[in-house]
């Protein structure tokens, strides 16, 4: 497996300066999400920034992950951006339109895998309906449609309160889709939230769907992330069971939230590994 690191646990450092530390400390991939002074298309240091990122991964051979799940940065007031799987035709057109443009830019700075969430579930709609699980399923199937011609694999994030929260309904959706294209971003503490355990049994059974994994520790019904030994994952479990199934792909650790802690996690995720 390729170790990684999220840059949402390095808020406080420069991007470049921070991905150059985490090759040194022996990353091999790294994910970026974009927000506002860092990857904002609204900034108008944007392309400089995306040439800086594509020469430094690859300086240094690492694999780039774009997250799409942003904050605040499409609308001011709602944490969120508009919702792939919304009933709205507009609002789910937005969405649409915004990850195609990231898979166009992936391309362009050679990340090789776009990871975004389905989205909130409406308050005022049933979630489980054939029409809306139709509707999410052309949107996935147009947008895998679109990576595939450009080189991207784009893989879906269950989230906690999504129309598609659990890697078990993630599996669901696959009898609506018409591609076997789509990846999976299992992300562990979404795991732990839906009660999805034993973890390395759920994720040895989709071995070969698994486009990355996100590692991050949290106690039970917490939705914050916590440095990794502190929470209730049992990483070196999930660890040797990545390894049991031959995972190659990035295996990327997020403490998201500790930003003051700095590259010191990072000096301690790398330790997952080896």
């Amino acid at each position: 497996m390729l170790p990684g690191f999220h840059t949402a646990g390095l808020l406080q450092h420069d991007l470049i300066g921070a991905i150059e530390e985490l090759a040194v400390l022996g990353y091999r991939s790294v994910a970026v999400r974009p927000q506002h002074g860092r990857l904002s298309q609204a900034d108008p240091w944007f392309g400089q920034q995306l040439l800086r990122l594509a020469d430094v991964t690859s300086r240094h051979d690492l694999q780039l992950i774009f997250d799409l799940d942003t904050q605040f940065l499409q609308t001011a007031w709602k944490s969120r951006g508009p919702a792939l799987s919304s009933v709205e035709t507009n609002e789910a057109r937005a969405a649409r339109n915004w990850i195609e443009n990231w898979l166009e830019l992936a391309a362009e700075s050679k990340a090789g895998i776009v990871t975004f969430a389905s989205g909130e579930i409406s308050q005022y709609r049933v979630a489980d309906t054939e029409s809306t699980l139709t509707q999410l399923a052309v949107a996935l199937d147009y947008l895998v449609n679109v990576a595939v011609d450009l080189g991207v694999h784009v893989a879906l994030r269950p989230r906690f309160g999504d129309l598609v929260s659990t890697i078990a309904q993630w599996e669901r959706l696959q009898h609506w889709l018409k591609t076997d294209e789509l990846g999976l971003a299992a992300d562990i503490g979404e795991m732990l939230q839906g009660h999805e355990i034993p973890l390395a049994a759920r994720l040895e059974r989709h071995r070969d769907d698994l486009s990355c994994i996100y590692l991050c520790d949290r106690r039970a019904g917490q939705q914050e992330d916590l440095p990794i030994g502190t929470g209730d994952v049992a990483h070196e479990r999930l660890i040797a069971a990545l390894a049991g199934i031959n995972f190659t792909g990035p295996a990327i650790v997020r403490v998201e939230g500790h930003s003051h802690n700095g590259l010191r996690l990072a000096e301690q995720g790398i330790q997952l590994f080896y």
